[in-house]
């Protein structure tokens, strides 16, 4: 991963990063990078955020690959209505306590002191996971290339606010 962000510079020239590798409640592997960019290679339009992040269900017969691995890596839940008894589900609010099933959106929007909010379309894009059928507002958000090369949940976020980044 190191190699891919910072030799290869696969979102740009990395001039500063921070990270932490922490092992989940079973036993897993979790890091958490925090890359900062060149100012030349600083994101500056919504085509330039969907080059580097997506949050759609690929069509099946175009990207086998990748539809496969976001179906197995990628997709939240199912939880609310669809699974009331899910670990995400807040028990006090009984909502998600990650937001999902996110909104559609025609393409991707971003506002001050927030992430973005990623391209999720209703383009009738859907999969079946864990017994439920679930579209676009259902898949965390990911790099095409990163999640093809390791085949595994890898969560990328854009974070070009200070409010933003005191989250990470």
């Amino acid at each position: 991963m190191k190699e891919e962000l910072f030799k290869k510079e696969l979102l740009g020239h990395v001039i500063a990063y921070v990270y932490v590798i922490e092992f989940q409640k079973r036993g897993f592997l979790h890091a958490h990078f925090l890359i900062i960019l060149k100012q030349s290679c600083k994101l500056q339009s919504r085509e330039e955020y969907d080059h580097i992040v997506c949050a759609e269900v690929p069509n099946k017969e175009e990207n086998s690959y990748l539809h496969a691995a976001i179906v197995k890596h990628m997709i939240h839940g199912p939880c609310g209505e669809l699974n009331k008894n899910n670990v995400c589900m807040n028990t006090k609010s009984h909502c998600c306590k990650n937001k999902y099933p996110k909104q559609f959106f025609l393409f991707t929007t971003y506002g001050q002191n927030s992430y973005p909010k990623y391209k999720c379309r209703d383009n009738g894009a859907h999969a079946k996971v864990r017994g439920a059928t679930l579209d676009n507002r259902w898949v965390v958000p990911y790099n095409p290339y990163l999640l093809a090369t390791f085949d595994c949940h890898m969560n990328v976020e854009i974070c070009s606010t200070i409010s933003a980044v005191k989250v990470i």
